[in-house]
């Protein structure tokens, strides 16, 4: 060990070339915050690493594609290594298959104080705070004719902590590697820490969500070692827009206002965090198909008040979709109803309860023609696959199908209201009105 501590910032997977993307008909008052997230979140990273003194900067790669980022994402990252080099923080890059398109970042004049590793083979690169070496950095760029194996990292220490830094995972992941510290990976959106100890291999994700899949906090992560070599993790959190999955159960037969008094309450919740917000909803628990959003028209209109009401906040909080879990039971008069409804809820039952049934979806479709990608897989063989799309089909026969816009129970009381009020005669009128 060098005997002294320090700390620095290990991030990647920056994709300045990347937009959010993954809904439909985006609000236009947050355009400029969507196209800009990408450099916002990139932007708090560095900004984190002036902020906590680090000493230096590794960064795992996927930093930007230059034949589609263009210029900008190129000006932008020179503008925010200077503002590192200022304070004497180095940048070490083990750059990626996508940074190293038509090897454009090599031919870049980039600030004194950050070093791309060669693509050829492992480098050393001694840190030194001072005239004290307090690290030694092993890393590699991307090779198209050379997989990484973690074997070509031989250290000769000079600095005492050992650092390798790649993109991707090589095979460290499979066993931890005794003799170098830390293994700083990238290649993945999402954090990873496959073992921690006296050996530690970590991969910090993405600062930025970029799809409805990857919902939850994004960053980068503060890496702290002690004098003695024990090594800490601290995520800091970096996202300029966060992507949300919100789950929330309706209890059946409940009017859609008291499950937007629900929605309200949950929204309230987000619009507690400091930054914009896209949110996809999940309605369950709706019992047999008795909620009033089992209708898409509901759904829709639903959706467009959470849009109306709580996305032009200061922070926006955008819903992009509202779902529904379809119920596992179907509701006995569907199936028994002689119309085409029925038909349909009865096909859909015998399917359901014949487990060993075969639905080959080829044959249901008859001559159209399919996508090359749907054409090779049309067999539903496998069983929760099987029921979720038997669900699904359940559901939207019901909403293509019914020939009324309420549900039964709706109905049952829309008629009980109309005969009290035609037995109390003009006194009940009175009282309403």
């Amino acid at each position: 060990m060098s005997g002294q501590s320090f700390r620095f910032l290990h991030a990647g997977s920056f994709h300045l070339e990347r937009t959010l993307a993954g809904f439909s008909d985006p609000p236009e008052h947050m355009l400029e915050s969507l196209v800009n997230a990408p450099f916002d979140a990139a932007e708090r990273v560095l900004q984190a690493a002036v902020r906590e003194e680090v000493d230096f900067v590794v960064l795992s790669g996927d930093l930007f594609d230059p034949t589609h980022a263009g210029p900008r994402a190129v000006a932008f990252l020179r503008k925010q290594f200077e503002k590192l080099g200022t304070r004497g923080i180095s940048v070490y890059w083990a750059a990626s298959k996508d940074d190293l398109k038509e090897d454009c970042i090599r031919n870049i004049d980039w600030p004194a104080n950050v070093r791309i590793f060669s693509s050829d083979k492992v480098e050393q690169l001694t840190h030194y705070r001072g005239e004290h070496a307090i690290a030694d950095l092993l890393g590699r760029s991307w090779n198209p004719q050379k997989s990484l194996q973690a074997g070509e990292f031989l250290s000769l220490a000079v600095g005492g902590y050992q650092i390798a830094v790649m993109h991707g995972k090589s095979d460290l992941f499979n066993e931890p590697r005794q003799g170098l510290e830390y293994w700083a990976a990238g290649g993945a959106d999402v954090p990873d820490t496959p073992f921690k100890g006296i050996v530690t291999a970590h991969c910090p994700g993405s600062p930025q969500g970029f799809s409805p899949r990857e919902t939850g906090p994004h960053g980068c992560t503060l890496v702290s070692v002690a004098a003695d070599g024990e090594t800490r993790l601290r995520t800091i959190e970096t996202d300029a827009i966060r992507w949300y999955r919100e789950s929330v159960e309706v209890v059946a037969g409940n009017p859609r206002g008291e499950v937007q008094n629900q929605l309200r309450s949950r929204l309230r919740t987000l619009a507690d965090h400091d930054r914009p917000a896209l949110v996809t909803w999940k309605l369950g628990g709706i019992g047999r198909f008795d909620s009033v959003f089992a209708r898409s028209r509901q759904r829709v209109e639903t959706l467009d008040w959470l849009q109306r009401e709580f996305g032009y906040g200061s922070p926006a909080i955008w819903s992009i979709g509202l779902e529904i879990e379809p119920p596992h039971a179907l509701r006995a008069e569907w199936c028994d109803e002689d119309s085409i409804l029925g038909d349909y809820m009865r096909v859909v039952q015998n399917y359901q309860e014949e487990d060993e049934k075969p639905i080959e979806v080829r044959s249901l479709i008859g001559d159209e023609e399919l996508p090359r990608q749907v054409s090779s897989d049309t067999w539903l063989t496998d069983v929760v696959e099987r029921d979720e799309v038997l669900r699904e089909a359940a559901m939207l026969g019901l909403d293509l199908l019914r020939g009324d816009d309420s549900l039964p129970h709706e109905a049952a009381m829309a008629s009980h209201a109309s005969h009290t009020t035609s037995s109390q005669g003009p006194k009940a009128e009175r009282n309403v009105a």
